[in-house]
Formats: structure tokens, sequence, C-alpha cells
């Protein structure tokens, strides 16, 4: 048994957590075991400075260039990722991440389990 979409039959929707808009794979698809998404950025537009509570993370650039940057615990920088389409990076729960926007583009994310609301908004 499986389940098929075509993201560009998928809305974009607003985010209000975060800059970017969202196709919501895992809403249309209802997958039980992780939670998939399609992010679309601006230049200029970032996520969250955040990390999850069990939720490990999969990205992959499908377009554009986008920055990873990696923060200790006092919240400074400890590493920056330069992405373009093609890269994959798996990311642990408890890691500090932002990813920000260098040239528009979208970034299949990926998080299992499926947990809802698993994020952490560091400031």
């Amino acid at each position: 048994m499986y389940d098929r979409v075509n993201l560009s039959d998928l809305e974009l929707h607003e985010n209000t957590i975060a800059d970017g808009r969202v196709r919501a794979v895992g809403y249309e698809l209802r997958p039980k075991k992780m939670r998939p998404s399609v992010w679309v950025f601006e230049s200029g537009e970032h996520s969250t400075k955040h990390y999850q509570k069990e939720q490990e993370e999969l990205y992959h650039v499908l377009s554009g260039q986008f920055e990873m940057t990696f923060f200790d615990d006092e919240g400074d920088e400890t590493e920056a990722l330069t992405l373009e389409p093609g890269d994959v990076v798996v990311v642990s729960p408890d890691e500090v991440r932002q990813l920000g926007c260098v040239e528009d583009g979208e970034v299949f994310i990926v998080g299992a389990p499926n947990a809802k609301d698993d994020g952490v908004v560091v400031d």
C-alpha cells in the first residue's frame, strides 16, 4: 500500500513561526512514523533558531542555496554549512540550528518520529 502526491498539487501555506512558506506533505499523506514537508524560502528568509524534543531531522535541498548554522548551549555559533541542491543533512534532536536562505529555494524536511509541535524555539 502507498500514498502519492505531487508537490505542484500542494497549496503553499504561510508559516507563523518562521520565515518561508510550507507545502504540507505530511498533512496530505498522513504518514505514521515521520513528518515530511517542503519549505519554500526567498533569499534572506530563515527558520527559527531551534532544536527538537525528540525528532531527528533530515534536510534535503531541492533548489536554491542555504546556510545551516549550529550553536552551542550559550547561543554562540559553532559551525555553518553551505547547502546546495542535492545536499542532505541529518541533525540530531538536541542540536540547536537555524536554516538561512542565501538564494531562493526549497528544502524537503523530514522529522522522525512523527511528533507534533516537537520544535523548541531558542531566542
